[in-house]
């Protein structure tokens, strides 16, 4: 099978993919019509950007008709970045299936969404994951009247999980592994919270951002303490433009660099006229040709960090303890204070 302007590639049926889906996997070496994907961002004026619409907290349209969220400020990020006005965005709404294709399609130039960085979703997928934006693991919620407590509770119980996703395949192979004898139902958080099944499956941010949106009274529900997988999270683009796979990792990791550095949205002005320190004069774009190797001028992270904070900000604004879903950083904390989280150094 083939796309015009990608080399010939094989089309082939995934195990693990839902029966009669065609999973692609390319190897290239430019953009399908030889323009980068920077070129036509900025020619077009917008940054198409995929997000998963209704998701408080990480992503959806607020009361006054406005995206917000984790993901959507990442959006804003790159945005800021090449478009040099974090409002420069088109959100482009996508599912479970869409949010890979859709950058095949070319709908998007960036996804971010809550997909767990695997390396057989890039080769089927012709995908690449720039960087991680959260340390996640797969955890279930269930009602506390329920009695369950732990995953050998589960025996004999329905559990729900949205298919095409990690999580499906980690909950049939931790059943097995097991042997817990529980039926597995294909469905979302909704069908959880309306009964259908006695537990529900996803990453644990997931599952506090279903129990802050969707429950009637999220405390009576319980976030088993149980992980059973390790799930890194990260935007996704194109597998076939090096450049523009750099500028998405670049904002990533500058947000973090600011936190680590104590930089934020607010005392950017400052910083950047009293520091002394190489890498942040690096990152802020006084020293050093970072901008030039990005194709991007020196001040683009100074435009992310003012328009989005750094990663503290944005987390602590999304899913912080002052916010609904509530969530302790835990491995999103800065390597420093006993985190996972650091960028490669800039230099």
């Amino acid at each position: 099978m083939y796309l015009p302007g990608f080399r010939r590639f094989r089309s082939f049926l995934s195990g693990s993919a839902i029966a009669g889906l065609c999973l692609f996997s390319v190897s290239a070496l430019g953009t399908a019509d030889g323009i980068s994907t920077l070129k036509k961002v900025q020619q077009r004026g917008d940054l198409n950007c995929g997000v998963f619409p209704d998701d408080p907290g990480r992503s959806a349209i607020n009361s006054e008709g406005h995206w917000q969220g984790f993901y959507v400020d990442f959006c804003k990020g790159v945005a800021a970045a090449v478009l040099h006005n974090p409002d420069y965005v088109r959100y482009i709404e996508v599912g479970a299936k869409s949010r890979f294709t859709s950058l095949i399609e070319n709908k998007t130039d960036v996804v971010m969404y809550s997909s767990t960085w695997t390396l057989g979703r890039e080769y089927n997928y012709a995908v690449n994951f720039p960087a991680i934006y959260l340390f996640d693991g797969q955890g279930f919620i269930v009602r506390k009247s329920s009695g369950i407590q732990s995953l050998e509770d589960l025996e004999g119980k329905t559990v729900c999980a949205t298919e095409n996703t990690t999580s499906y395949q980690n909950l049939a192979d931790m059943l097995k592994g097991r042997d817990i004898n529980a039926k597995v139902v294909s469905s979302n958080g909704d069908s959880f919270f309306r009964g259908s099944c006695d537990a529900y499956t996803a990453d644990r941010m997931n599952l506090a951002t279903n129990r802050a949106n969707r429950a009637t009274n999220p405390d009576d529900y319980l976030i088993l303490p149980e992980s059973i997988s390790r799930e890194p999270i990260g935007p996704k683009v194109r597998n076939n433009d090096p450049q523009w796979e750099r500028i998405v990792r670049a904002v990533v990791h500058a947000v973090i660099l600011a936190e680590e550095k104590g930089i934020t949205a607010q005392n950017t002005d400052q910083i950047l006229k009293h520091s002394r320190d190489a890498e942040t004069l690096n990152l802020l774009g006084v020293r050093g040709n970072i901008g030039k190797q990005l194709g991007l001028d020196n001040q683009w992270a100074y435009r992310v960090i003012q328009a989005i904070g750094n990663y503290g900000e944005i987390y602590n604004r999304h899913f912080g303890p002052d916010t609904p879903i509530g969530m302790e950083r835990g491995l999103n904390q800065l390597w420093s204070k006993g985190g996972v989280l650091f960028a490669p150094p800039f230099k």
